[in-house]
């Protein structure tokens, strides 16, 4: 007879979260729990680690927003103590994108229109950073991002931003093109949006990599981090390519 003696088993010590992981990874419906001498002494079923799952995903998603573990209806003063500080975090980046943006008061005072289009570029590129945030976040919660294929994700996320930069990119520059009637703000414009997608899958993936190697939470400040460098790099790339060529432009 043939036996299949590979038979995945935790013990008591072991932690809910990561039971929870073995169970999904191998598609169980139960896990067996041993002592420490290999000895059976209980089972998990799939069903008692729902709740694990789900608090688990939550908490995630409280720290990705810097809400900590706030209720809605709970004391005002833990909303205030849970919020505040990442608030006050996000104004000093914000504070340094609006530095990025006043090195180019000159060029922007020449042509007003690039003003209109700063929001564009900062809003493509955050979001394209939270999401990857948000993938790889959630992957390295549930176990799906062993530190060897950190590398490889790398890759894959800066292809999936080069992707998403071409496909933005020629829309909204010819969007750009038709509204403003200027074909070189347009392939400007195309540009930034080509190069900060490309930022954001980058740093998307690489701040959650670097803060877990750091041995720090990934869920907690990553958000902050992508999107200060996706506004302040997508700025200068704007901004910057418009000083260039900025006879081109007026």
């Amino acid at each position: 007879d043939i036996m299949d003696r590979e038979i995945n088993s935790v013990t008591a010590e072991t932690d809910q979260e990561e039971c929870a992981r073995i169970m999904q990874r191998y598609n169980l419906s139960f896990l067996p729990v041993v002592d420490g001498e290999g000895r059976f002494t209980g089972v998990i079923l799939a069903e008692d680690l729902v709740d694990v799952v789900v608090e688990e995903a939550t908490e995630d998603m409280f720290r990705i927003a810097s809400v900590g573990g706030e209720r809605i209806a709970g004391p005002l003063s833990k909303s205030l103590r849970s919020r505040l500080p990442w608030l006050y975090i996000n104004l000093a980046t914000a504070f340094l994108a609006a530095v990025m943006v006043s090195l180019f008061e000159s060029t922007i005072s020449r042509v007003v229109a690039l003003a209109v289009f700063l929001p564009v570029v900062a809003s493509q590129g955050g979001i394209g950073g939270i999401q990857t945030v948000t993938l790889v976040v959630r992957s390295m919660a549930l176990g799906d991002l062993p530190r060897r294929l950190g590398l490889r994700l790398l890759v894959r996320e800066l292809a999936l931003g080069l992707i998403h930069g071409v496909a933005l990119g020629v829309v909204v520059g010819i969007v750009a093109y038709l509204w403003k009637g200027n074909f070189t703000l347009g392939v400007v414009l195309g540009l930034a949006i080509l190069g900060n997608m490309l930022v954001a899958g980058m740093f998307g993936a690489g701040v959650p990599l670097l803060l877990r190697h750091l041995r720090m939470d990934p869920a907690v400040s990553s958000a902050v981090f992508v999107t200060t460098f996706t506004d302040v790099i997508g700025f200068v790339l704007f901004l910057g390519l418009a000083a260039i060529f900025i006879d081109r432009l007026v």
